[in-house]
């Protein structure tokens, strides 16, 4: 996974830097979180993920627009942190 922290956003676009500098732009929308992503939160998501789209939609892993029984090191679960706490989620379809 990739550690990604936030440094813009603007509504449901995220630039988001790795730890060699290197930006992202991506299209996300996070649901089921009281608080959304802001500035200087981080994520961390697969390479995968960052190679084959830019639009994504996470939500709780309980959710059922998304794989059932998901593991945590699936390919689609992210972990966000925030305030220090850890908060998973994973891409939800449909």
């Amino acid at each position: 996974m990739v550690k990604l922290e936030v440094i813009k956003k603007e509504r449901y676009i995220y630039t988001l830097k790795d730890e060699k500098s290197k930006e992202y732009i991506l299209n996300l929308e996070i649901l089921d979180m009281e608080k959304g992503l802001e500035v200087g939160d981080n994520i961390y998501i697969s390479n995968e993920l960052l190679k084959y789209s830019a639009n994504y939609t996470f939500g709780n892993l309980d959710n059922m627009y998304g794989k059932s029984n998901i593991s945590l090191n699936d390919i689609d679960v992210i972990k966000v942190v925030k305030d220090n706490e850890e908060i998973y989620l994973k891409r939800l379809y449909g």
